[in-house]
């Protein structure tokens, strides 16, 4: 395990923190959006087989391995970049809140050398291929600063936030906090070696303990604004936020007509699957429309020989392409909501296409501890998005560099 890898994946997940706030309380959260398969089936969890125990190490006098002369070259280049500016020498201020070279620096030694490694960066101010049109002067020296500014302006910004809105951790909260440096530190060998670790790759307790209190603070701030799963999202702003975006609801009634290995059924069984379609088709067709949507669930309990019913009992969400073409396409002509009067084919077999009322508490997908989540606390999640992204973009925008380092050479600093 690399430390600084830890590091990313956290500023990572405050990229995208709105997916961690549908009420969890995991420290790092990824709610998945759903993507319909082909054969609307939920997608299940891979089984891991448990790996067999490693022995121990035999105890040897052998001498421990000493670096190679490149890395040994690499880490004197870094430290004499730290060293040439004071830990705690402020170089930027994000609205009142000053950075200081310390925690900068944890970021630019983190995406550096990733990008060393990843794409045998060796002159920063060169122009490269893979950079045209990401930066202004394609360069990795110009691209390293600007992530380096994304992550050091998230994690002022939700605290900021987070002071102004009154938003704090709960005792369970700061609990769960010290859990999680408690098993980073066991994994380790031991509190000094955790620090030993983060001090190499120049990243402090603190600091580190800040990343991961701000995950805690995104879902806290998402709960003040929306309320637990977004329960504060009215089901017309729900709905209205899906309808926006290009979702498509429905329900079916699938009479398979091939086998679970997908081979087609016999002519005789395929020929039975149809008439029986058509026969609970033109018992819905001759429903009165206020028991419609009662009948409808009670026949797709009885015949529907969808695999996903169980996990999708509301029915499906989706957008342009996540369904089956003649699937969509009939959902589409409904202009909305109703039954369609027709069968429609697939290569599965024979679907009868009903679109209820949308509604906010309908379950809309998983997340990937395959808890549930609904469209209301999965609108209110893209809408809080919205406003993290407008928060970091004003505090970018806002930032103000002291002493140039908004033009800091990194050829100059890591002297190549």
């Amino acid at each position: 395990m690399k430390q600084k890898s830890i590091s990313i994946i956290l500023a990572a997940a405050l990229l995208a923190a709105c997916l961690a706030g549908c009420g969890s309380k995991e420290t790092k959260v990824e709610v998945v959006e759903t993507a319909a398969p082909q054969e609307t089936a939920a997608p299940a969890p891979e089984t891991t087989e448990t790996p067999e125990a490693t022995p121990a190490p035999e105890e040897t006098d052998a001498p421990e391995e000493t670096p190679d002369p490149e890395e040994l070259a690499r880490r004197a280049r870094y430290q004499a970049a730290y060293e040439k500016f004071a830990p705690d020498r402020t170089v930027m201020l994000v609205g009142e809140r000053a950075v200081c070279w310390a925690d900068y620096f944890s970021w630019l030694y983190d995406i550096t050398t990733m990008m060393e490694s990843n794409y045998g960066v060796t002159d920063w101010n060169e122009p490269r291929d893979e950079l045209q049109g990401m930066v202004g002067d394609a360069t990795f020296g110009t691209y390293a600063r600007l992530i380096a500014l994304d992550y050091v302006t998230q994690i002022e910004t939700i605290e900021q936030k987070a002071e102004e809105m009154g938003v704090v951790l709960s005792e369970a909260q700061q609990a769960e906090i010290q859990d999680t440096l408690d098993g980073y530190a066991e994994y380790l060998g031991g509190q000094e070696e955790m620090e030993r670790y983060l001090s190499d790759s120049y990243l402090s307790m603190e600091y580190f303990t800040r990343q991961n209190e701000d995950l805690l603070l995104i879902n806290n701030i998402y709960e003040k604004l929306y309320g637990e799963k977004g329960s504060n999202l009215s089901e017309e702003d729900a709905v209205n936020w899906l309808k926006d975006n290009g979702y498509l609801y429905a329900k079916h009634i699938l009479f398979r007509t091939v086998d679970d290995s997908s081979n087609p059924l016999s002519e005789e069984e395929i020929a039975q699957k149809k008439a029986e379609a058509e026969k609970v088709l033109g018992e819905l067709r001759a429903c009165p429309p206020e028991q419609l949507t009662e009948r409808f669930d009670a026949l797709m309990k009885q015949y529907s020989e969808d695999t996903g019913l169980l996990s999708y009992p509301d029915g499906y969400y989706f957008q342009t392409g996540e369904m089956v073409p003649v699937f969509e396409s009939a959902v589409r002509e409904l202009e909305g909501e109703g039954l369609y009067p027709e069968l429609v084919e697939s290569d599965y077999g024979y679907h009868i296409i009903f679109c209820p009322p949308m509604q906010g508490t309908h379950i809309m997908g998983y997340d990937n501890s395959y808890a549930s989540y609904d469209a209301r606390a999965y609108a209110s999640a893209a809408l809080f998005d919205n406003i993290l992204r407008e928060w970091y973009t004003q505090a970018e925008w806002s930032v103000q560099y002291v002493d140039g380092f908004d033009e800091l050479d990194l050829n100059e600093l890591f002297g190549v």
